[in-house]
Formats: structure tokens, sequence, C-alpha cells
């Protein structure tokens, strides 16, 4: 795609990564957005303070096409979780829809127009609760190529690049008030390996021993029983893995050197509106469920040998 302007507002989350979020703002640039939020996260101790603010006045200096701008810069420090879902709160507050970033998902154009597309086309559809610009059936390509619309109904919620609407967000849990009583309530599972997997990882997230907000955000729409746009094509690198002032992902994955396509339009749309449990559980599987003990030892090996040979 040689040129697209989006009609969506977009929020751009950011902390300091000046080298990262510049490649993302430079793509939300090229789509010159009438309306742009910025939410910045402030620094945690003093050598980052340079950072943070170098990096503030470098966001703000390069804005030069015609829009509204609107930041949210804070005076104290947040943890990650907090922090984004205060971003993502402020954004629906002055919103009723739009696109959802952070400083080391880097989107192709078409990811725009693909989020344009289905925020207006699900906007009153209430089974319907977000767009995610990321998709990992590159690992699965006879599966992939099977899939004749340009996207399918997922129950999983992706968000490395997405979208979606203030009557979602609304819905947002930020914590498990009855745990167990809650987690029971839940009954879309394709086996007990996927329903142990999610137990394991909420009871995480309820003891804080993972600083995730999307964990809540996947509780929250299948509290619901919600469905979101999951892609056929890849739309979004995620550039921060292998980092160590990466937040999540400060190893090597993967998901760290995976194509984007372009999108021909119009889309292909999918005939009904139900979930495709088959690509469903091939999603799981590749994107959450921990490879056997057989193939762990094997990259551990890989990586000792790997080290060795420096």
């Amino acid at each position: 795609m040689k040129e697209y302007i989006t009609q969506s507002a977009v929020l751009l989350c950011v902390y300091k990564r000046i080298d990262t979020t510049m490649k993302v703002f430079d793509v939300i640039k090229s789509v010159k957005p009438t309306r742009i939020y910025i939410a910045q996260n402030y620094y945690k101790n003093l050598d980052e303070r340079e950072d943070v603010f170098n990096l503030r006045k470098t966001l703000l200096s390069n804005i030069n096409w015609e829009c509204e701008v609107k930041t949210l810069f804070r005076d104290h420090y947040l943890n990650s979780k907090q922090s984004l879902i205060s971003a993502i709160t402020w954004f629906f507050e002055n919103e009723e829809q739009g696109i959802i970033l952070e400083d080391d998902c880097l989107p192709n154009m078409s990811f725009f127009r693909f989020c344009d597309e289905n925020l207006k086309i699900y906007k009153d559809i209430e089974i319907i609760k977000m767009v995610s610009g990321w998709s990992a059936l590159d690992f699965v390509p006879h599966t992939k190529e099977s899939l004749k619309e340009d996207y399918y109904f997922s129950k999983y919620n992706h968000i490395w690049g997405w979208a979606s609407w203030s009557r979602v967000w609304k819905q947002y849990v930020s914590a498990f008030d009855d745990f167990e009583k809650e987690f029971n309530a839940l009954d879309n599972w394709a086996n007990t390996k996927e329903r142990n997997y999610w137990h394991k990882t909420f009871l995480m997230a309820k003891n804080g021993a993972v600083d995730s907000w999307d964990y809540y955000f996947t509780y929250s729409i299948w509290k619901h029983n919600g469905l979101c746009i999951y892609p056929k094509n890849n739309m979004v690198q995620n550039i921060g893995f292998n980092r160590d002032d990466a937040t999540h992902t400060k190893g090597d994955s993967k998901f760290a050197r995976m194509n984007v396509y372009e999108l021909e339009f119009p889309l292909r749309i999918p005939s009904a509106i139900q979930q495709n449990k088959k690509l469903d559980w091939i999603a799981f599987k590749i994107s959450y469920l921990p490879p056997n003990i057989f193939i762990r030892i094997c990259k551990k090996i890989l990586k000792i040998l790997k080290s060795t040979l420096k």
C-alpha cells in the first residue's frame, strides 16, 4: 500500500526508548491521524530522566502535519500495568473508538486501513471486542492458505497493535474479586490443557507474579463472551525483543523476526460471526503453550553452544 490516511484517532504509549519509538512514530506520521494521543510514563530513576524528556521533546517536534495533539505526560512513575491501563482509559474517555500502539509495535500501512474498516463495520456489534493487527498464522502456512477470508473471529486478543471501542474498555476488569468463582464461570475451553494454562496464568496475574494488563483484558473479553478480529496476515512487528530495556520481551523469541504483509482491499469478510475454534487452538499452541521438555532442552543446549563459540 503506497499511501493511506487513517480515519481513526491513534494512541501511542511510550516510555524512554527513542529508537523503537521513532520507528513506530514515523509510520503513524505517514498515515496522518487527525488526532494523536501520546501517553508517557515518568522516569523510574534519575538515570532515565534524560532519555524520558529527550523522547518527549523529539516526539512533539516531529509532529508536522495538521492534527490535534493530546498528551498524558506523567509527573510520577507508575508500574507498566497501571501506566498502560490509565493511558488507555484516558484515550477512551476522549474517543469512541481508536487505534492503540506501544513503542515497540511497528505496524505497516495496511494495519491502519484494516483497523479503520473493521472499527466501522463492527462498531455496534456488541460481541466484537477488538481488532488485532498481529497474527501467528505464518507458523502454519498450510492452515493459513486454507483460510479464504482476510480474518477470522477469535476469542484471543493479541495486543501488539490493536484497535477497539470505548464500549469495550468500559467492561475492563483490573482485578479479580473472587478468583476461583470468576474463573470457573468461564467455560469456552478447547480442552483441559488450555483451561489449566489460563488458570495458572490468571492466578499469577492475580498474585502479582506478572505485571501485565493484557491478561485482565483477555479475562474481561471472555467474561462477556466476546470475540476478536484475528487477521490472516500479520501486519505488526514487535521490535522490542532481546533488549535490556524491554518490559516483557528481554530475551530472543521466534516472534522477533516475523514478516508483515500489505493487504489487498476490499477485505474478504467472514460470512458469519462465530468463533473459529480450530484456528484458536492452533493460535493458542503457537502463542501461549510452552514447548515440550525435549524442545526446551534442545534450545538450552543450543544456547550454551552458541555462547561458548563466541
